[in-house]
């Protein structure tokens, strides 16, 4: 059986199902406009190599927003393994 103290630790906070929402729709709306600027000067690209992805992993994993048993960031609620694949993202604290 787990003891109140321990299952609290094992509770994470992320942000309201409605912020995560929001935080869905603004990604999508910019995946889908950089899929459609098709001008010269847009040199964001659809999807990042998987060295790239990797980098902006490795710095989530040493975030304190970090959440190691949902591989999600507890700052945007975002799942990092699809969020770092797509070039619009960005984290929400700025560090990358």
């Amino acid at each position: 059986m787990i003891e109140k103290n321990e299952e609290d630790a094992l509770q994470e906070e992320f942000p309201s199902v409605n912020e995560q929402g929001k935080n869905l729709a603004k990604f999508t709306f910019e995946v889908v406009k950089n899929v459609i600027d098709i001008s010269p000067s847009n040199e964001t690209k659809l999807l990042l190599s998987k060295e790239e992805q990797k980098e902006r992993l490795d710095i989530c994993k040493k975030c304190d927003y970090y959440s190691v048993r949902q591989n999600r960031c507890k700052q945007c609620g975002c799942h990092l393994s699809h969020k770092v694949k797509f070039g619009v993202s960005r984290c929400p604290i700025g560090k990358w």
